[in-house]
């Protein structure tokens, strides 16, 4: 990147340079001038040679698909601008001044303001330039062969204005000579060109910008199924490719979403009535938030033992876009998940929504609503749902804790807390207890820990148990990704211990300090815990998850998810995209499967930050990091794929339905990076656009 912006700089240089050579007074002039120019040439010349030799060590070290965009982006750009200053511009430029007469000759003039030796000069100060900026949007990660040919077509198309004017230029000058007009003359022939020049290049993105920003407007409704872009990951035809191909929609065979209920027959063990209402909420800072919340507090919890018949009541009092809630990691029945459009219809206020499921998975999980859901789930739609053990291993635990970790917008600004806790806590413990905290983070962006003056274990991430997991050093983080939840577990020392966020400074803690002393005069102060060393990897870490993924020599269907950003527009809005695949939802093809299909995912990021990728109603058995093995395979139903990085994931596919496939930071998923995972014999019951009001992300 650097490089590139470096170019951007240099290049130009160059072109005034050429620009300036007519006008040497003299020989001697134009020989100074050609040697300062020659050595730009050079400069830039070494700069994109360095550059090249980047991007082939690049595709040496790195996945073709990490580097894809860049080499099929960038590089046909800088051929088509720097090429030309090598086959035409130097052997033009080395010939300048070379007459021993003082005044310069009209064959001098003319070689001075040969259109080969100018207008290279342009195109690479040009192309440089393009480049640059494509890496401030980012390249397209997956370029098709439009996209490869858009860029040197419109650096070729802004071209010719000031060809023009070089080109006539050059033959007055064969006629006539060089006039020398006085300065201002000059300056305005020269700001002319510029001028006419740039309304070229803006009528360009104007038009440009008006096709983008219509094509990129949502349908008003659509029933997910009505594109026809479906990926089958290379495996035998569905039913839905079937249909498509004999140009009938014969829906006979064909179960539809809202019928996907699961066995929900026997009474509920357990009820709860969720209100989806507005309070002003207080922080324990005194800050107030005018929060969105479900029984007007925050995060309330939803606590079940594994094999209850689970009933929840929503209603909505007073959320005027309406609201839903969906379980996040929790595989429940299609028609219960919540997403407004795909499984239910959205609530509007007045109305309400029963879900009912039996609670198969213990653990820690949590709920929050899928309407607008980067809104919503910012302003406090959330809460937690914690299913107990049926053994009454719960007993195990003398202490268990739910940290929700949140950044809130008050009326003091952002506030980073656990639940309403902006501020440090102090708990009492009694020495020697078994501890057991249940950590969700909900914020958009991963989040770093630490757990201060004793050593402890993580021993479930995102609700599935870690098998004999090892004991970890009170000098080792762990960072949770946005959605992500991990139970940790310590025995209660004879002296305070301290969890905190890893990434902030102390005053802006919101901590809890554990104490087994009825004294907290003397709680230790921060420089008496260990500092951070070390980070929890979750590749290498406990016993290796084993199930007919983790042996598998082959799948049923294989998918790619190429994640990427770059600048554009979304529903008629200019914005920074985060797309799957080059594409933005709903532009981007379903995957379609077939029940009892082994699916293998593979998460390549060539964007600029991470993204924690949720699969809705199945957890994803984690197999490969960066092309190789994982020591210790786990499952997981949200995972954080950093910058660089790609993941190999697996699932069964045994929860029949349409889900959603997408990054957990919600405001990526606001603007395209959603695709949906449908089962071949399923069609939808609803459907998704401002029409309905069901507006998921």
């Amino acid at each position: 990147m650097i490089l590139t912006f470096l170019m951007a700089i240099i290049w130009p240089i160059a072109g005034l340079l050429v620009t300036m050579l007519p006008y040497a007074k003299n020989n001697q002039r134009l020989r100074l001038w050609r040697m300062i120019l020659m050595g730009v040439i050079y400069i830039n010349l070494t700069i994109a040679g360095l550059w090249g030799a980047l991007l082939i060590i690049s595709y040496i070290q790195n996945d073709w698909l990490i580097i894809e965009g860049n080499i099929k982006g960038m590089v046909p750009v800088a051929l088509t601008g720097y090429l030309p200053v090598v086959v035409f511009t130097l052997s033009r430029a080395r010939r300048l001044g070379e007459a021993n007469q003082e005044q310069l000759s009209a064959v001098t003039l003319a070689k001075t303001v040969d259109p080969l030796l100018v207008i290279p000069l342009y195109a690479a100060a040009l192309a440089s330039g393009i480049n640059a900026f494509s890496n401030v949007v980012a390249q397209a990660v997956m370029p098709s062969l439009f996209e490869i040919v858009q860029r040197p077509f419109l650096l070729l198309l802004i071209l010719v204005v000031p060809a023009f004017f070089i080109v006539r230029r050059y033959v007055v000058v064969l006629r006539r000579g060089l006039i020398l007009h006085p300065f201002w003359k000059r300056l305005i022939k020269f700001a002319a060109m510029t001028a006419i020049t740039a309304i070229v290049a803006v009528v360009i993105i104007v038009v440009h910008v008006l096709w983008g920003a219509n094509l990129s407007k949502l349908p008003e409704a659509t029933d997910m199924m009505n594109h026809h872009l479906i990926d089958e990951g290379g495996g035998t035809p569905t039913m839905m490719s079937v249909h498509q191909m004999r140009g009938h929609s014969n829906h006979s065979n064909m179960v539809e979403v809202a019928a996907l209920t699961g066995d929900i027959s026997d009474p509920a063990d357990v009820t709860f009535e969720l209100v989806a209402q507005r309070r002003e909420i207080t922080l324990a800072s005194g800050a107030k938030i005018d929060a969105w919340t479900y029984n007007g507090e925050i995060a309330p919890e939803l606590r079940v033992r594994y094999g209850d018949m689970v009933e929840v009541k929503l209603l909505n009092k007073d959320i005027d876009k309406g609201v839903t809630i969906h379980w996040h990691g929790y595989n429940v029945p299609n028609a219960m998940d919540g997403v407004p459009g795909m499984t239910q219809n959205v609530v509007k206020p007045g109305q309400s929504f029963t879900y009912k499921f039996r609670a198969m998975q213990d653990g820690t999980y949590w709920f929050h609503s899928h309407q607008q859901a980067a809104e919503q789930v910012r302003k406090g739609l959330f809460g937690s749902l914690i299913v107990e053990p049926r053994s009454g291993r719960i007993d195990e635990y003398d202490e268990q804790f739910t940290i929700i970790n949140h950044n809130w917008e008050t009326d003091q600004g952002k506030k980073i807390a656990f639940g309403t806790e902006d501020q440090m806590q102090f708990k009492q413990v009694e020495p020697g207890k078994m501890v057991n905290l249940k950590i969700i983070n909900t914020q958009n962006i991963s989040q770093k820990y630490l757990l201060q003056g004793v050593d402890y274990q993580i021993t479930s991430i995102d609700g599935v148990r870690i098998h004999d997991p090892d004991l970890l050093s009170d000098d080792t983080a762990f960072r949770l990704a946005s959605g992500g939840r991990y139970d940790i577990v310590f025995r209660m020392p004879d002296h305070p211990v301290k969890f905190k966020i890893g990434d902030y400074r102390e005053s802006e803690d919101p901590g809890i300090v554990f104490y087994g002393d009825d004294d907290t005069s003397s709680l230790p102060k921060e420089s008496s815990f260990k500092a951070e060393s070390n980070l929890f990897d979750p590749t290498k870490y406990g016993k290796p998850i084993v199930n007919e993924l983790t042996s598998a020599t082959r799948f049923d269907r294989e998918f790619t998810m190429i994640l990427g950003n770059r600048m554009g527009f979304y529903n008629g809005q200019f914005n920074f995209l985060w797309t799957i695949n080059g594409e933005v939802y709903p532009y981007i093809p379903t995957f379609v499967v077939q029940e009892g299909d082994r699916v293998k995912t593979t998460f390549v990021n060539r964007s600029l930050t991470e993204h924690p990728m949720h699969l809705h109603g199945h957890h994803m058995t984690v197999l490969k990091k960066n092309g190789k093995k994982v020591r210790t395979p786990w499952m997981t139903d949200t995972l954080n794929v950093y910058a660089g990085e790609t993941y190999e994931v697996a699932f069964i596919a045994d929860n029949p339905g349409m889900w959603m496939d997408h990054c957990h930071n919600l405001d990526h998923a606001a603007t395209g990076m959603i695709l949906h995972l449908m089962y071949d014999n399923i069609i939808p019951s609803y459907e998704v656009g401002t029409r309905s009001g069901n507006l998921p992300e």
